[in-house]
């Protein structure tokens, strides 16, 4: 029996300003509900990686994603959830303002500032570890 692997390219911006990170947090439904993430999403059909970003990082944000710059690509597979393969695109911006959630009923249920020194404190994904290992922020 042959089996498919599912796999999910997905882009995040990575905003750090005045010693604080703009993260997100999962919905109750989503796979790991209440951890914190970037803010970020799948690509659609068609889509480059900056154009999901840029409406992925809206939806969630309600801000603007400017100056891109590419930071890291990783990629992990998930056999708790099945055959899955995760390929992360991960963009260095910009970002003015006060976050907020536009999308109602998507997988964002928070979004905020928060400081690098309380990052400890959160549940995170695996991937936002990754990306804080890159930048020598990983919290202990």
């Amino acid at each position: 029996m042959k089996t498919s692997m599912k796999t999910r390219v997905s882009a995040y911006g990575l905003v750090i300003r005045d010693e604080q990170i703009l993260l997100t947090q999962l919905a109750d439904f989503c796979y790991r509900p209440g951890h914190w993430t970037l803010p970020g999403g799948g690509m659609k059909h068609g889509e480059l990686p900056e154009e999901t970003l840029a409406r992925e990082f809206k939806e969630e944000t309600g801000l603007d994603a400017r100056n891109l710059s590419l930071f890291h690509v990783h990629a992990f597979s998930e056999s708790e959830r099945g055959l899955f393969m995760g390929v992360q695109i991960v963009y260095r911006a910009e970002a003015e303002g006060e976050p907020q959630v536009l999308e109602v009923g998507g997988s964002t249920a928070a979004v905020r500032w928060v400081p690098l020194a309380a990052l400890s404190t959160l549940p995170r994904v695996p991937g936002l570890d990754i990306v804080l290992g890159k930048l020598g922020q990983l919290p202990s």
